[in-house]
């Protein structure tokens, strides 16, 4: 059982390829900690792209992604329409532009997320504002928060490109700073948190 000591006070990130269950468990951590009766100190940055289900099953990668919508009652939610750039682009030009629009759209959530004073923080797909945007900025948009659960994309399934290598690069900042790693698949998050 996780009890909500294991998570707050924690930078934690749950790093892994498509399909290895990061959304999945950062639902549970989310749950866990609202179960602790912390709802009313959460707030959730859904960066998750909305990916239609015929290009995710012409590319045969159908569950990818994925919004931790609903979230429970009391916890503040914030999102907007991503797109999925190496997916719904014909080029790495047009990724390139997508997810710079993606990262100004994920700027505009991080204000509202300032603005809510919450102080234990929620990301569903991190990697997507990675994909334009730095780690760098990500620390300084995260600091005050006491407490971080992210999790995000750290994996070869959806292929190469300048797009996928900065990302890629930027994670590797991510989890470098994090206090707690996991990389899915897990077998227990319990253990997992243990490091």
């Amino acid at each position: 059982m996780i009890a909500s000591s294991d998570i707050i006070g924690k930078k934690i990130i749950i790093a892994g390829d498509v399909n290895t269950g990061k959304t999945t468990l950062t639902m549970t951590l989310l749950h866990a900690l609202c179960a602790g009766g912390l709802s009313g100190r959460i707030a959730v940055i859904d960066m998750a792209p909305d990916i239609p289900p015929e290009i995710a099953a012409r590319r045969g990668l159908q569950g990818v992604g994925g919004k931790l919508a609903p979230p429970p009652e009391g916890v503040s939610y914030f999102a907007a329409d991503i797109r999925a750039p190496r997916l719904t682009s014909r080029t790495g030009a047009e990724a390139l532009g997508v997810a710079e629009e993606n990262r100004a759209k994920i700027d505009g959530l991080f204000d509202a997320y300032g603005a809510a004073g919450r102080d234990i923080l929620f990301i569903n797909d991190l990697s997507i504002y990675l994909q334009a945007g730095r780690a760098e900025d990500l620390f300084r948009r995260i600091e005050t928060a006491s407490t971080v659960v992210a999790n995000g994309y750290y994996g070869s399934a959806l292929g190469g490109g300048a797009l996928s290598a900065h990302e890629t690069e930027e994670m590797g900042k991510v989890m470098a700073a994090f206090d707690v790693r996991v990389r899915t698949p897990v077998a227990s998050i319990e253990e997992a948190l243990k490091g």
